[in-house]
C-alpha cells in the first residue's frame, strides 16, 4: 500500500507534530510504502492532497485535526482518482472531534486502523461546493472558533477554547434566521447552529449525540437566543449531549437545508471560519472512502 501524510505543524501542540515520522517509519517497516508532506499554509493540505490522489496513492493520511482533515477531503475530492483514493486521519489536532467520532483517539488508534485496512464508505455534506465531514456551525459557535488562533492552540491546547468562548460570550449577539427544510420553513432568533455529521464538535462537545456519519442523513441543531441565564444554563447540556427535549433547541435530521441571516455572520466548518450570510446544506450519501475501525450492527440506524 501507498500512503501520503499530509501534516499540518501547527495542529495541536508542538510536540505533536513529529508523529507523523513516527507512524511514516512503523508504516514502512511493515512493508508500506509512506511519504510525509509538511503544509505551509492555508489549503496547502488540499493541494498536497489531490497531487498525492493523482499520483495514485492508495491513502492520504490528514495529520492535524479536523481543519487539515477538511482539506485533504476537498483536495481528494478534486482528484480524477477520488474513486480509488481512501481518506484516513491521525488525530494530533487539538480537537479531533471527527476521529473521536470514528473511535480513532490517539495516534497509536490511527496506525492500528491504517495497518488493519478497513474501509467504510462515510457521507459527506455539500455547502456551497465544498464538502465537509464532520459539522458545520455558526453563532455562538463559530465566533469561539473564530477566538481561538493556532498560536494559543500551540501553547494551551484545548484550553483555547474555553478562553475563545469566554471571549465571545461577552461579544456575540443573536441573529434572526431564515430556515428552510423539505418539512417546511420557519423564522427564529439564533444564538448558535451546527449541521452534522459527526456527534462532536468543538473539541468534544455533543451538539450531535445521535449523529452517524454514513447513515445518509444530517442532524440539525438550532438554539434560540433567550436570556444570559437560560443559556449558560444551557451549556453544559449543549457539551454532553443532554439538549435534545430543551425548549430552546430545535433538534431533527435532514438531508438539505437552508438558512438565511439578518446579517453577516461567522461559519465554522470543520475548523475553516468564513463569513456568510447563508448558507445551503446538502447531504451526499457515500462520498468517501475512510480507513477506519469497523462498527457493529448496533450503531447502525434502521
Amino acid at each position: 500500500m501507498r500512503f501520503a501524510l499530509i501534516a499540518n505543524p501547527a495542529a495541536g501542540t508542538a510536540e505533536e507534530g513529529s508523529r507523523a515520522e513516527d507512524v511514516a517509519q512503523a508504516l514502512v517497516g511493515q512493508g508500506h510504502a509512506a511519504d510525509v508532506h509538511l503544509t505551509e499554509g492555508p489549503r496547502h493540505a488540499e493541494t498536497l492532497a489531490r497531487d498525492a490522489a493523482d499520483q495514485g496513492v492508495d491513502v492520504v493520511v490528514a495529520a492535524g485535526g479536523d481543519g487539515t482533515l477538511n482539506e485533504v477531503l476537498n483536495g481528494v475530492a478534486a482528484s480524477a482518482r477520488r474513486d480509488e483514493t481512501a481518506l484516513a486521519i491521525l488525530p494530533v489536532g487539538t480537537g479531533n472531534d471527527f476521529a473521536r467520532m470514528l473511535g480513532i483517539e490517539s495516534p497509536d488508534a490511527a496506525l492500528a486502523a491504517l495497518l488493519d485496512g478497513h474501509v467504510r464508505t462515510l457521507d459527506v455534506v455539500d455547502l456551497g461546493g465544498r464538502l465537509f465531514l464532520n459539522a458545520s456551525a455558526g453563532g455562538f459557535t463559530a465566533e469561539t472558533s473564530a477566538k481561538v488562533s493556532s498560536d494559543l492552540k500551540q501553547v494551551v491546547g484545548k484550553l483555547a477554547y474555553l478562553i475563545g468562548g469566554a471571549q465571545a460570550f461577552l461579544e456575540y449577539e443573536p441573529v434572526r434566521t431564515h430556515v428552510e427544510t423539505s418539512r417546511g420553513a420557519f423564522d427564529l432568533d439564533l444564538q448558535l447552529f451546527a449541521v452534522c455529521n459527526g456527534a462532536y464538535i468543538g473539541g468534544g462537545h455533543q451538539l450531535a449525540p445521535t449523529a452517524v456519519p454514513d447513515d445518509g442523513e444530517m442532524e440539525v441543531c438550532l438554539v434560540r437566543a433567550g436570556s444570559t441565564l437560560d443559556f449558560l444554563t444551557l451549556l453544559p447540556r449543549l457539551s454532553s449531549g443532554e439538549h435534545l427535549d430543551e425548549d430552546d433547541v430545535t433538534y431533527f435530521r435532514a438531508r438539505e437545508i437552508s438558512l438565511t441571516f439578518e446579517r453577516s455572520i461567522k461559519i465554522n466548518t470543520d475548523g475553516e471560519v468564513l463569513d456568510a450570510s447563508a448558507c445551503h446544506y446538502v447531504m451526499r450519501p457515500g462520498g468517501v472512502r475512510f480507513v477506519a475501525p469497523p462498527v457493529g450492527a448496533s450503531t447502525a440506524r434502521t
